[in-house]
């Protein structure tokens, strides 16, 4: 069976191609019973529009490569619900790589450019000069969500200002009368880790605190979460405080405290977690926590993206939105 084409369409309505092609494109000047005869041609011949050549003639696909990692992970999930309709509110559509870590992030680039995508999100992994490198040979501007910091590569990021919320955090721990703090994330190289964790141990310290200690998991799983309870609450002096790098790892550990060392939560021992995931908010967890506000922070990324494809040589622009910190029931009452 051959392809209706556009050209079919137009002799069928008695109209021009350039006539089909204004009807089908979003914002063209149609007059309205041009569009009526094209559109009833269209349905009764089964024509539907190549988009793909019509961007590639226009050179632009109007398709953005979006790379996460640690799908396991919830927030990223939600994370790439909210990117998804950002995207296609702008007129973009997503095109999706699972990326396992930042070391296979730059094998699979030169993958995703293949695609002639128009830009590239990059979501929970580092993106090196080396990447930065490779795109801008192509004139694919780059734009990094959950990760702040990189505009010195002239990328734009947009991130949770994840200092301020671990000094948040410490503040209220040290509020309800807590003085021994530990810190658990997945990895110590991570800007998460630099960031988020920086803020929590900074203030301890400026509070007067003994040493916050620290304990990475070498992953962000609920198994991990269990793993860092067994190996910090196994030792005297047990932490009475914990700050997690993410809610999943302050389950694991909430589940480790209670049912391998009977701790009271929260008069033994304090969890916090980030991200407030669903599961944060469910019984028997009742996760204290902190928000990212991901609705805000995907439609940002969405925008840098659009500016920097209509500003070629734009600058980097970084953005840092506020977080909310959440009290449930694994942080003492005030």
């Amino acid at each position: 069976m051959c392809r209706v084409t556009a050209g079919d369409v137009a002799r069928a309505a008695g109209v021009s191609e350039s006539a089909v092609s204004r009807t089908f494109t979003p914002g063209a000047s149609a007059s309205a019973r041009t569009r009526e005869r094209v559109l009833k041609a269209a349905e009764q011949l089964g024509y539907r529009p190549n988009f793909i050549a019509r961007s590639l003639r226009a050179r632009r696909t109007n398709l953005v490569g979006v790379l996460i990692t640690d799908f396991e992970n919830p927030w990223p999930q939600m994370a790439l619900r909210h990117l998804v309709s950002a995207l296609q509110a702008r007129g973009f559509h997503a095109l999706l790589f699972d990326v396992e870590d930042a070391d296979s992030l730059a094998g699979i680039v030169p993958l995703v450019l293949q695609y002639q995508v128009d830009g590239l999100i990059v979501g929970a992994a580092d993106v090196s000069a080396a990447i930065v490198e490779t795109c801008s040979a192509t004139g694919t501007p780059i734009v990094a969500f959950g990760r702040h910091g990189r505009r010195r590569l002239g990328i734009s990021s947009v991130a949770s200002d994840d200092a301020a919320a671990g000094a948040g955090v410490a503040d209220l721990l040290f509020e309800r009368g807590y003085r021994r703090f530990a810190y658990v994330a997945g990895e110590g190289g991570s800007l998460t880790w630099n960031s988020r964790g920086r803020g929590f141990v900074r203030r301890a310290a400026a509070l007067g605190l003994d040493p916050v200690q620290r304990h990475l998991s070498g992953e962000t799983s609920y198994e991990a979460g269990g793993r860092a309870a067994a190996r910090l609450l196994g030792r005297l002096p047990r932490p009475d405080a914990v700050f997690c790098q993410n809610d999943v790892l302050a389950l694991g550990f909430l589940d480790g405290a209670r049912d391998d060392f009977g701790l009271n939560v929260p008069a033994d021992l304090a969890v916090v977690g980030f991200d407030d995931i669903p599961a944060a908010g469910h019984r028997p967890y009742r996760l204290t926590t902190v928000r990212q506000p991901v609705d805000a922070m995907m439609d940002a990324t969405a925008e840098l993206l659009a500016r920097r494809l209509e500003e070629a040589a734009g600058q980097g622009e970084e953005r840092l939105l506020p977080t909310r910190l959440v009290e449930r029931a694994t942080v003492r009452p005030g």
